[in-house]
Parts: structure tokens; C-alpha cells; sequence
């Protein structure tokens, strides 16, 4: 009866935004426009990626930034892309120059390795 429909996130700065995700494979959707916001959905696969890029921004909080401190606090985290060789896809991820930081492919306590990059506008 259902099915996984999309994501949303707030961005600041939607130009940059776009040509992260499209160099995931993400391809344009739909889009509106108007003088307060701007809203983009991606589509990869059957999965959408709905970008809210409001005039008036309020920025993420401090807390927010760290991942091992903000797993603590209720509501949204990340979301996940899945990939078929973990260690291809990092090296992809450092060849396009995706992630500024080192990347640490992690087993989860559930048993599947993982890493964590963020966009441009510091989501997970």
C-alpha cells in the first residue's frame, strides 16, 4: 500500500547544491520558483530529493553540525545511498572532490560498512 516517496532538505546555497547531487546521478524533476522560495526535486531511481531554498534562511544549529552529538537529538538525520562496492564509491566520492575531509568507511552495529560525506550546505 505505500511506498518510500522523497526527502526534504533546506539548503543555503541551491546553485552548489545542485551540481553535488547531479554528480550522484540525481537529475532534475520538477522545480518552483517564486520571491520566497525556491524548491527543486531530483529524482535517482525511484528515489526524490526535494530542495527547499528559502530567501530567509535560518542556519543549522552548532550542535547539529557534529553527527555523533546530534544523533542524540530527536528528528532527521541523513539519508542513505546504497551502492554496490563501498570501496569504489568512496574513491569516486574523493575523486570528484565530494568530501573535504577524510573518509572512513565504518561497519555499522548492524553489519554493513558505511561512511558519512556532507553537502555543501552541511547535510548528512
Amino acid at each position: 500500500m505505500f511506498n518510500f516517496n522523497h526527502v526534504t532538505i533546506s539548503v543555503d546555497n541551491l546553485e552548489d547544491t545542485l551540481i553535488f547531487y547531479k554528480k550522484f546521478g540525481f537529475e532534475l524533476f520538477k522545480e518552483y520558483h517564486d520571491e520566497n522560495v525556491d524548491i527543486v526535486m531530483l529524482k535517482l531511481g525511484d528515489m526524490i530529493l526535494e530542495i527547499f531554498h528559502y530567501q530567509e534562511k535560518v542556519q543549522l544549529p552548532e550542535h547539529s553540525k557534529d553527527l555523533g552529538i546530534d544523533l542524540k537529538t530527536i528528528g532527521n538525520k541523513h539519508f542513505g545511498l546504497g551502492v554496490k562496492d563501498i570501496i569504489v564509491a568512496k574513491k569516486f566520492v574523493e575523486d570528484n572532490k565530494l568530501c573535504n575531509k577524510e573518509i572512513t568507511i565504518t561497519k555499522g552495529r548492524l553489519g554493513k560498512p558505511y561512511f558519512f560525506i556532507k553537502d555543501p550546505n552541511g547535510n548528512n
